[in-house]
């Protein structure tokens, strides 16, 4: 049994919190300047206003 399903049978109310935070994990949107960061490195580049991969 995974630790999901006792806790379900046990303890409802902490379930339906550790659900809520799983859902919101899914929901995460990054913006154009997260994405900016995390293609930063060197084998990405900025080329006629889109990011384009270099290597």
């Amino acid at each position: 049994m995974r630790v999901k399903d006792v806790l379900r049978e046990t303890d409802i109310v902490n379930y339906k919190k550790l659900m809520e935070m799983n859902n919101k994990k899914k929901s995460e949107k990054l913006s154009e300047r997260d994405i900016r960061e995390l293609m930063s490195h060197s084998s990405y580049t900025r080329h006629k206003g889109a990011i384009k991969q270099v290597k």
